[in-house]
């Protein structure tokens, strides 16, 4: 965590914002070419159509169409690129990228993006990784496996009549009887074997598969309500729900991590950002009408 903080000091947001305006003006990934300024802020006409682009143009060609464009191709990917340069600068001089909320949002998306690249440099440690599993256990923990008999009984018939029948294979089954031989069929087979409790909630029911935890293993008890309809069951195994060790989850406990840490990132970030700014929120002047109205109609005069 101390590694995340260091980012978030003074001096990175210095680096954000050179970072961003280099990114946009500079051709991050296929973008447009350096964007030269002058003493007078304004944009010079020069474009420069570096190595370096026409290097990326190439390799994104290649990568396309498998294969190295001739060299009229390529003359039409620099041609293509002027083109998106020229309209580029031409947009921002009208305010075009300040009035679509598309281009805004993609610049946002743009600037989380060096974020993201920022807070995933670090690989976190195992120490970091089995620390994040303590503190948030419930997103590790392997389910209680469960292996059960049950006898199955249908309920689409008069509610009293199954809950008779249910009274008398319970005391069957109690006196020992044999299972197999009791209730109606089932198609998932009276024999479940041991199963995590996800995929018995699947078969047969959220509510039963809390249930079956509640039952107590080596008798006979019921009737836990389906999915299907009634079973009484006879737990023959459990297995508890355990935090596995780091090894069998560590790509996905990593994930995990450098998810959260780009995230706090990216929200402490923008609150840092966002102090050096003024917000203002204007009512709609529909909303400001109404308030006056109101305001009128509540006043003695």
């Amino acid at each position: 965590m101390t590694t995340l903080l260091k980012f978030l000091k003074e001096p990175l947001l210095h680096f954000l914002l050179i970072g961003a305006g280099l990114f946009f003006l500079s051709g991050y990934g296929n973008g447009p070419a350096p964007m030269q300024t002058g003493q007078t802020g304004e944009s010079s006409t020069e474009i420069v159509v570096t190595g370096s682009n026409i290097d990326q143009l190439v390799e994104t060609f290649s990568k396309t169409w498998q294969r190295e464009p001739t060299q009229k191709e390529e003359a039409g990917l620099i041609e293509t690129f002027i083109r998106d340069e020229i309209y580029y600068r031409q947009a921002r001089a009208m305010g075009l990228d300040r009035q679509d909320p598309v281009i805004r949002r993609r610049m946002r998306q743009q600037m989380e993006f060096i974020f993201e690249d920022i807070s995933s440099q670090d690989e976190p440690t195992d120490a970091e990784l089995s620390t994040f599993m303590l503190e948030n256990p419930e997103r590790y923990l392997i389910d209680p496996q469960v292996s059960f008999l049950h006898v199955y009984i249908r309920t689409d018939g008069a509610a009293a009549q199954a809950g008779n029948e249910t009274v008398r294979l319970l005391s069957l089954l109690q006196e020992g009887a044999e299972p197999s031989t009791l209730g109606a069929p089932f198609l998932l087979g009276n024999d479940i074997r041991l199963s995590p409790l996800w995929e018995i909630s699947n078969r047969f029911g959220d509510d039963f598969g809390r249930r079956l935890l509640e039952v107590q293993p080596g008798r006979w008890e019921g009737p836990l309500p389906s999915a299907y309809g009634l079973h009484l069951v006879f737990i023959t195994d459990v297995k508890e729900s355990r935090l596995p060790p780091l090894a069998e989850v560590r790509e996905v406990v990593a994930r995990d991590l450098m998810r959260m840490r780009q995230q706090m990132l990216k929200d402490e970030t923008y609150a840092k950002l966002k102090e050096k700014y003024t917000v203002v929120i204007e009512q709609p002047q529909e909303v400001v009408a109404n308030t006056a109205a109101e305001a009128a109609m509540e006043s003695p005069n």
